[in-house]
């Protein structure tokens, strides 16, 4: 798909009046760079700060009929759908279910939550309406989850993959399709080979979503990594620190716009979420993807031998290996020669092929190589990072 120049201006048409865009964003844009330049970005604390106000603010007035109550900080804030926006949700929905082979005759169990949480709901939701029956289990005990599968021939289960293992421990006969969420799934390789290893003729399928963008992307039998519905979402990835958008391939923030959307509708939303978008050939009509999903936030961003390093990135190097807790410090420091020298200390225990391991890992997660990496038993700060560059140079000053 190229630039959806038609969606957009239809949706900014619409939005020009609106209560929270007006005088904000222009009534039409000619292309992507356009749209960049002239549509402002928005955060989601611009979206907690109206939905907070009486009436919901500007975001008030859409009839809303399913109201989820997502946190955010220190706040509940409603995630709002209409009736057009749950039409809409639903038939892209159906073009995966397709995909996947799934349709009337199937039974689909989800083990998701249904409190403060939409994946159970919209998985329902697109099931039922798509003629599968649907079991609203929840993430509940797992011998009885596998003898409601068992008694009802579930064919499609979908929840958290950590719980999944324990389905199949506990007697679960491997489901068709398996949908994966609430934990890195493709982007974990050891709790992934697990359950591929657990259901060897499942299709596994991995997804993305935000609860104000809903959905966001899936895996399609055929493609790589998760490809964006681009019939309800415009996905950008621009350079955190300056906001402009980077090429394609190149890592950067994820950046949100609703095509379609009645209650909420956001233009340009930071998600915060660090990824990779690519234009690929056409995958069941998305031409969209995320080869690596999403693979740390945006925080605490410190420049390392001419590139940026996002520190939360290290969870996606450490995901899936024994002996780490989690913990690390990332120190940067300066060349007596010149040039930045990097160290990561790594909370818990890990023997030379492990060591090995995550230099190989982070070389390929950040493009620049560690100069040294050591474990320690214990850290007195789980996530620290300290760059001793700036304290030199005002040495040298002085």
């Amino acid at each position: 798909m190229s630039f959806p120049a038609d969606a957009l201006n239809a949706q900014l048409e619409k939005l020009a009046a609106h209560p929270f865009y007006q005088d904000r964003v222009p009534a039409s844009i000619a292309n992507a760079a356009d749209f960049a330049a002239n549509v402002p970005l928005m955060g989601r604390s611009d979206l907690v700060a109206e939905m907070t106000k009486p009436g919901y603010g500007a975001f008030g007035g859409s009839k809303p009929v399913r109201v989820n109550l997502s946190p955010m900080g220190p706040s509940l804030v409603p995630a709002m759908q209409t009736v057009g926006d749950l039409e809409n949700l639903i038939a892209a929905a159906r073009t995966h279910l397709d995909a996947c082979g799934i349709g009337p005759g199937d039974v689909c169990a989800v083990t998701f939550g249904y409190h403060l949480f939409v994946a159970g709901l919209f998985y329902q939701s697109q099931m039922e309406s798509h003629g599968v029956a649907c079991i609203p289990l929840g993430p509940g005990e797992a011998e009885r989850t596998v003898e409601v599968c068992a008694q009802h021939n579930v064919t499609v289960l979908a929840g958290n993959p950590s719980f999944s293992l324990k389905l199949i421990e506990a007697g679960l006969t491997p489901p068709k399709v398996f949908f994966a969420g609430g934990e890195a799934f493709t982007g974990n390789p050891a709790l992934y080979g697990a359950v591929r290893d657990a259901m060897p003729d499942t299709i596994l399928v991995d997804s993305f979503s935000l609860s104000e963008f809903l959905p966001v992307a899936r895996t399609f039998p055929g493609g790589e990594g998760v490809h964006v519905f681009d019939e309800l979402v415009y996905a950008e990835v621009i350079e955190p620190s300056t906001g402009e958008p980077v090429d394609d391939g190149e890592r950067g923030e994820l950046v949100l716009t609703h095509l379609k959307k009645e209650a909420q509708p956001l233009l340009r939303y930071r998600t915060g979420d660090l990824t990779v978008r690519r234009t690929t050939a056409p995958v069941h009509g998305r031409t969209v993807s995320l080869p690596r999903v999403v693979f740390g936030r945006t925080d605490d961003m410190v420049k390392v031998k001419g590139v940026k390093v996002y520190p939360s990135e290290i969870r996606s190097v450490l995901l899936g290996l024994d002996g780490p807790t989690g913990g690390y410090r990332l120190t940067v420091s300066g060349k007596d020669g010149g040039g930045d020298r990097l160290a990561l200390a790594l909370e818990g225990r890990g023997d030379d092929d492990v060591l090995e391991e995550i230099a190989r890992r982070f070389k390929s997660q950040t493009l620049i190589s560690a100069d040294e990496i050591t474990f320690e038993e214990k850290l007195e700060e789980a996530h620290a990072v300290v760059d001793t560059r700036e304290q030199k140079t005002r040495e040298k000053k002085l």
